[in-house]
């Protein structure tokens, strides 16, 4: 069961390389770039960090700096969203985004847990870039579907682990892994479609 888990997290980081390999130079953004490699390192190293045969300290440690870049990816998609959307020149909006991702780090130190993660997610995607997103809508609009159900398959994978992790952590744990890389695959998509309309 140890190593299913660890697989599906792998997975991610697997599908993260893949698509880069793939779609790098198609992607102009590179906030978007920095997104998809950090979601795959990321999960590389949360599978390594969830290794009960780890000591303590060590996985620990690893589940923190997997926390941390998922943060940054975070922090990189709401940038990259922003910044198509023409709202990258409202400091308001930037500021706003910049102090979530100082305190949720902050958070972090102070509790090594995943909720700083999934306030920050739920604000990032949900908040700030699908807004930026739904701006505007008949411009780029195919592209901005497929980012936006990217954005969907991800929240999907964080509400089924969010409501089953306890009854069914087994299941929820790989069933969210798997619906992150299907995202990442919609996202990566979404992103060279943006390219056609810059």
């Amino acid at each position: 069961m140890i190593w299913i888990s660890f697989s599906s997290n792998i997975l991610i980081l697997i599908t993260a390389f893949i698509l880069l390999k793939l779609k790098r130079d198609q992607i102009e953004f590179s906030s978007f770039i920095w997104f998809i490699a950090l979601t795959g390192l990321s999960s590389g190293v949360a599978a390594f960090g969830h290794l009960p045969i780890l000591n303590e300290p060590w996985t620990s440690s690893l589940l923190f700096i997997s926390r941390i870049l998922s943060l940054c990816s975070i922090y990189f998609f709401t940038y990259g969203s922003l910044a198509f959307a023409s709202f990258k020149t409202n400091k308001i909006i930037r500021t706003t985004n910049l102090i979530l991702l100082i305190t949720m780090v902050v958070v972090l130190f102070w509790n090594n847990v995943f909720l700083p993660v999934m306030i920050y997610g739920v604000v990032g995607f949900m908040g700030i870039s699908l807004s930026a997103y739904l701006s505007n809508l008949e411009e780029a609009k195919k592209s901005r579907y497929i980012v936006m159900r990217g954005i969907v398959m991800l929240s999907l994978s964080a509400l089924l682990f969010a409501i089953f992790k306890d009854s069914y952590h087994f299941l929820a744990i790989n069933i969210s892994h798997i619906l992150v890389s299907y995202s990442l695959v919609l996202f990566s998509m979404g992103f060279v479609e943006l390219n056609k309309h810059q």
